[in-house]
Order: structure tokens, then sequence, then C-alpha cells
């Protein structure tokens, strides 16, 4: 190529390459950063970006000049030049493509392996997907670790109530995260820490992250589990807060967890179930009592004491018995026994009826809740 065609040329492709530069540098299309992990994987992005905006200009500009200048002209009826090929032209698009390829290869490998490598001395937290919530379940804290040390029974039933439906994680301090599911698929998505994984049931998975900013996000389920399925992120959140902030959160739940285990069906224990996530009942119900989510997916349960009263007297949908609690129990357990009148059968979780998934004492908590839920106040079965 002649000297006076190749300058301009050289100024064309480095201008391309200057304007993939500057939308790599300047691309803000992601949400906010919160973690480590997620500087990793935006910068990569970028990257790939400005790369991708360099092709794409040659291309297109090279698509465009092509049409221009050997378009066909006005009465030239002719054939067109034949070309028979250019060989160092072959091995340069080839050998290119291949060394960028090879490079962000290597470079996406090492994002890969950042983000599956565990911080030292990591928090553990538990995750589990549920039709339709997220649960999570926390370690004792330190406390809790001294005055359970020698009663390993109390200590496992404590830890099976360490649990809440709001994701708390302390700011600048590794998290592992253990996720499984209850009943289908489901996938653990924070969009601010770029961390996705999914949720099996029978497997446990994990995640790892460090958070690096305060606040308060969604944590999303990115596999369809179900018709409740878009609500999963407005129930569970993700709150990043300091150190000590994280302690007392814990100490919290520890207080609660104690005072389940000392009186597990006392109808406080089954409101704190209900509230916590244990159970994913505010994925689908409205209970105002118990939490703020507004979901209609199934009935409301407000009033539902005194609801379950007229049904049981009606003989509806009740296995043992006659009253308001054998209602909103068989109601639990055997959930299609019943339909209520414009919802669809099949929606209720199936499991609860298998004591290791619910067992006999937050069931009997979670009924003795319930039925002071009444319509009208007193409540007839207080």
């Amino acid at each position: 190529m002649r000297l006076n065609r190749l300058i301009p040329v050289i100024i064309v492709l480095a201008v391309f390459l200057a304007i993939g530069i500057v939308a790599g540098l300047t691309a803000n299309w992601f949400p906010d950063q919160a973690s480590a992990e997620a500087v990793s994987v935006d910068s990569l992005f970028n990257f790939m970006l400005a790369i991708a905006v360099f092709i794409f200009l040659i291309v297109e500009v090279g698509i465009v000049y092509t049409i221009i200048r050997f378009r066909v002209r006005k009465g030239d009826e002719s054939d067109g030049r034949n070309y028979h090929g250019n060989t160092a032209l072959e091995i340069t698009w080839t050998a290119i493509p291949a060394v960028i390829v090879f490079v962000l290869a290597i470079l996406s490998f090492q994002v890969f392996a950042d983000l599956r490598t565990p911080g030292e001395n990591a928090v553990v937290i538990g995750a589990r997907g549920q039709q339709f919530q997220w649960s999570f379940l926390y370690p004792l804290p330190a406390r809790g670790e001294t005055e359970l040390a020698n009663d390993p029974e109390k200590r496992d039933k404590v830890l099976s109530y360490m649990v809440d439906s709001a994701l708390y994680v302390p700011l600048n301090h590794p998290v592992t995260m253990d996720i499984t599911a209850v009943d289908v698929m489901h996938a653990f998505y924070v969009p601010e820490f770029r961390v996705k994984q999914d949720a099996i049931p029978g497997r446990v998975t994990n995640t790892y992250f460090t958070p690096t900013k305060l606040g308060e996000y969604a944590v999303e389920c990115a596999e369809l589990c179900g018709s409740g399925h878009g609500n999963m992120s407005l129930i569970s959140k993700v709150h990043i807060v300091e150190q000590a902030d994280f302690d007392a959160y814990l100490e919290g739940l520890y207080d609660k967890a104690i005072g389940i285990v000392n009186d597990p069906r006392n109808a406080e224990v089954g409101k704190v179930l209900l509230a916590s996530g244990r159970y994913p009942c505010s994925g689908c119900h409205i209970l105002t009592d118990a939490y703020p989510t507004q979901n209609k997916i199934g009935p409301s349960l407000n009033g539902i004491a005194t609801r379950a009263a007229e049904h049981a007297a009606n003989g509806e949908g009740v296995l043992g018995g006659n009253d308001a609690a054998a209602y909103i129990r068989t109601s639990i357990v055997n959930p299609n026994l019943y339909i209520v009148a414009g919802y669809p059968p099949g929606v209720m979780p199936q499991n609860f009826g298998d004591r290791s998934i619910m067992p006999e004492d937050d069931l009997e908590a979670i009924v003795n809740y319930l039925l002071t839920q009444c319509s009208e106040m007193p409540c007839p079965q207080q």
C-alpha cells in the first residue's frame, strides 16, 4: 500500500481506537458498585466494550465506504472487478481476533477466579430460596457460642431460628454465602455486588463478596421460579451496615431465637417465625400485623381467624376438628383440600406437612398466632 493511502488509514484507526477507549472509560451502564468484586467485573466489561466499539467502527465504516466507493455507476453494465484475495490481509484478520479472544480469556479467568475465592475470616451466612422469598440463616454471636458451648442440641435449635428475610452484612468484611433452595430452582442475585449463583434443591452452592458501600439493595431471584418470582426482590433486601451494627443485629436475632427455643408454641413465636422469613408466607399473603410487604398471590391473612371459624363451621377443608385452629392447621399442611374462590390450586407450598420442613412446634406457634388475627376485636378464639 502506498504511503499516501496508508497514512489516512492509520489516522482513521487511531480515531476509532480513541473513541473505543473513551467509550470504555466513560461507560456507566451498571448499578452502583457496592462490593470489591464489582470493580473488577466492571473493569473487564468496559475493556471488552472498548474493543467492541473499535471493531464495530472499523466494520461499519468499512461497509459504508465500500457501498459508496464501489457502487454501480449509472449506465455501467460491465462486470465488477475480479479480486483473487489477499493472503496477508486474511492472516491479519484471523490473527488479531485470535489474540483478542486469548487476552479476554485470560482476563476473564482471573476475574472468575477472584469471584470464586472466599475472603479470609469471612462471615458465613446461609441463603435459602423458596416460593416466593429469600430467607437468611446467620451464625451465633460470640455470646451465643460461649453460652451454648456445652449444649450442642440447644445450640443447633437456636441456630435454626437465627433466620431473617433481610440480609445484613458488615461493611468491608468478606462474606461467604451458602446457598440452597427448598422447593424449586432459584438464583441468588444482587446486581450491586455483581454476584449471581444458582440455588439448587438438595445442594449447597457458594458465592463470595466484600461489601464496600453502606446502603440497602434488593436481593433478586434470577431464575423464574413461579407466579411470585417477580415479587421476591420487593421482600428481601440486603443492608450493608457498620461492623458494630451487624454485631448488634446478631445479638437481637440470638435473643429472639433463645425465646423461641424456651417457649416454642407461643403465639408471639409464630409472629416472629412469619416476620423473620423462616417460612415464605410474606411472599404471597398480606398480613399487616407481621410484615409490611403487601403481596397478594394468595388470600389475605388479615382477619383469618374469623374466616377460619366460619369455614370450619361449614365443614370446608378441615381435617381433625371443626374449629378455626383445625382449619388453619389443615390449610397449612394440606393446602389443596380447600381452595379459596378466585385463587388457583397448587400455588401454596405442598411441603409444610413434612415435619423436617416445618416442625410441629413451629406449626403450632403459627396456628396460635393466626388465631389472634380476627376481623373484629375482641377475638373469639383468644
